[in-house]
């Protein structure tokens, strides 16, 4: 089993939406993900969508988007992003999943030895409100404390966390300190698309802990491989 990672698939299979119109790298964007993503991943393997996953405003239109996802090969593990207005919980998202689709949210889960622990997250700079930064980090203790209560010793735990972890300057938000103390393999993000941001990210590992920017764009609307020494170039 490998692992892969993906966020910011924003599709809109219901309520089609030229994405081109935001930046001429998305368009057909859809189309981009699905033919990269059936060259590169197998049906035993694993996918991380840390958020973004649909633009649908209710469950309604959310349907086809998720019948778009499970025609892929590969376990999906899904957490929401700040787009995914259709989220509204965990026990209401669950029973609409398809079989090959799993979602968190202050929760862990495993699947093939691998511990997955996720919610929605928050920004690292220091405008996010108090709030919402103290809901967040409390649903990622909690995914954690699950996490670790199945974790055996050397397996590898994985985060799902919408946001980056640092601030634009590099600076650790909250969340890094329980990353390191908790001893996650790897955080996966996604959210930023301006192509003068993904530089300055704080990518690779540091105190530990990997760091892989997951976003669509970023990534070139393919599929990146996790479980691997290093991270995979941006294309």
């Amino acid at each position: 089993m490998r692992i892969w990672g993906i966020a910011d698939l924003h599709l809109s299979e219901s309520t089609p939406e030229d994405r081109g119109q935001f930046a001429a790298r998305w368009k057909d964007h859809a189309a981009k993900i699905a033919e990269n993503w059936l060259r590169t991943v197998d049906r035993q393997d694993l996918v991380l969508i840390p958020g973004d996953i649909s633009m649908a405003q209710n469950h309604r239109q959310l349907q086809p988007d998720l019948n778009w996802l499970e025609r892929l090969p590969g376990t999906k593990v899904i957490t929401p992003g700040n787009h995914d207005r259709w989220w509204n919980g965990l026990e209401r998202i669950r029973p609409m999943l398809r079989s090959s689709q799993r979602a968190l949210e202050g929760t862990a889960i495993e699947i093939g030895g691998v511990i997955l622990c996720g919610t929605r997250g928050c920004s690292a700079e220091p405008d996010v409100s108090e709030e919402l930064e103290a809901a967040q980090l409390q649903l990622l203790d909690a995914s954690l404390a699950e996490g670790q209560a199945i974790r055996q010793p050397g397996q590898p735990l994985y985060v799902l966390w919408h946001y980056p972890p640092h601030d634009r300057r590099g600076h650790p938000g909250p969340v890094v300190d329980r990353l390191i103390d908790a001893q996650v393999t790897c955080c996966v993000f996604g959210h930023i698309h301006q192509l003068g941001q993904w530089s300055s990210l704080v990518q690779g590992v540091h105190h530990g802990v990997k760091y892989a920017c997951v976003a669509a764009d970023a990534i070139g609307f393919r599929p990146i491989r996790l479980d691997t020494a290093r991270v995979v170039p941006r294309r």
